[in-house]
């Protein structure tokens, strides 16, 4: 487990953490509510090695752990989460049960137990992500993740110390990968694991020095097939099932 965790440095927990780390999609989304703090409580209770959730930013600038754009799916609710202030979404029920987090408090909640993938959304303002991780103290364990290498540039010249993750769902070629990574000077790269076919396709990458982590895995042949591969981190739904089976 990553508990105690105090180096900015990927490498650092990359190394002292045997592979492949178990990280928490969205929390224990298999058992809680995605992206709320009843799922990260359960991923914290299950020792996993890292979570990683979404955050997007109301209209009055507080960043907010959600993965959708629009609120209808997850709390049945119309309207985009960008169009709402934190006053207005305060209230709303993630599958009625569970309110929606702040950044602030998902951070406070993890502090130095866990590493924590900070997912921004294609569109989203990195400044106040960035405010919200520099305010919780939490630079030390938070990689901050997109799919959109916009994002992950605006991220390195607001905080180039805060290591960052390309995310992919592997359509590129691996060149282009590799300079889209080299690009935003990301540690590495979080890809589909259905666009990985063999060890080879894995080390090609971990051979230019970026870390390998695919998402998201449930299936217990895949987890123990990417585990031989030397992948570096599973993200998972189920991080109880990963657990057991790597």
């Amino acid at each position: 487990m990553a508990s105690g965790l105090t180096s900015g440095s990927f490498a650092f927990f990359v190394a002292l953490v045997p592979k492949p780390l178990v990280i928490a999609h969205r929390g224990a989304s298999a058992e809680k509510p995605e992206n709320t703090l009843a799922a990260f409580a359960r991923a914290l209770e299950l020792g996993v090695d890292a979570i990683e959730l979404d955050v997007h930013v109301t209209r009055d600038g507080v960043p907010v752990v959600f993965h959708d754009d629009s609120l209808r799916r997850l709390t049945g609710q119309s309207g985009r989460v960008a169009a709402k202030t934190w006053r207005e979404l305060a209230p709303l029920r993630v599958r009625v049960r569970e309110p929606i987090p702040r950044l602030s408090d998902v951070l406070r909640l993890t502090r130095t137990r866990e590493i924590v993938q900070v997912e921004i959304k294609r569109g989203v303002p990195v400044a106040p992500v960035i405010r919200a991780i520099r305010t919780a103290r939490a630079a030390a364990w938070v990689i901050v993740a997109s799919f959109d290498p916009v994002v992950l540039r605006r991220a390195r010249r607001v905080a180039p110390a805060i290591p960052r993750m390309l995310i992919s769902a592997g359509r590129s070629s691996p060149a282009t990968l590799v300079r889209q990574l080299t690009a935003c000077a990301a540690k590495g790269l979080s890809v589909s694991h259905e666009a990985l076919r063999s060890a080879a396709s894995v080390r090609y990458f971990q051979a230019r020095g970026f870390a390998v982590w695919s998402w998201t895995v449930n299936d217990p042949a895949r987890m123990r097939r990417l585990a031989r591969w030397g992948i570096d981190g599973i993200l998972s739904d189920n991080p109880a099932l990963l657990r057991r089976t790597i």
